[in-house]
């Protein structure tokens, strides 16, 4: 239950960052604008990371070989 308010709290965060950088972007509030870019920059982040870490994916591993590289 913990995990999908923590969730929850996040999507917020990130949807109101944007929505907030639009808004400040449109009256021309620069700290405004970097603020809430600041903050859904970062609820998008730990969104990846909690995904990441909850699929299985190793965090921070590195694939055995270079994938960019044929």
């Amino acid at each position: 239950m913990g995990a999908v308010v923590g969730k929850a709290l996040l999507w917020c965060a990130l949807l109101a960052g944007l929505v907030g950088a639009g808004i400040a972007v449109y009256s021309l509030h620069v700290y405004g604008a970097v603020g809430a870019l600041i903050v859904a920059s970062v609820a998008g982040l730990v969104l990846l990371r909690w995904r990441a870490e909850h699929s299985g994916i190793e965090v921070g591993a590195r694939p055995d070989r270079d994938t960019a590289v044929p």
